[in-house]
């Protein structure tokens, strides 16, 4: 590798990653939300 390409490894992806997490934070909260619904439904 050039010395070049060691500057651009140094790139994170903060927006997508954080936009992923969201997600996903989102389904475990839809996920969670309809678990406890069928659980005090008794089925």
């Amino acid at each position: 590798m050039t010395p070049e390409k060691v500057e651009g490894e140094e790139f994170f992806p903060k927006g997508a990653v954080t936009f992923f997490l969201l997600l996903i934070l989102l389904y475990i909260v839809m996920w969670g939300s309809i678990y406890l619904e069928l659980i005090e439904r008794g089925s």
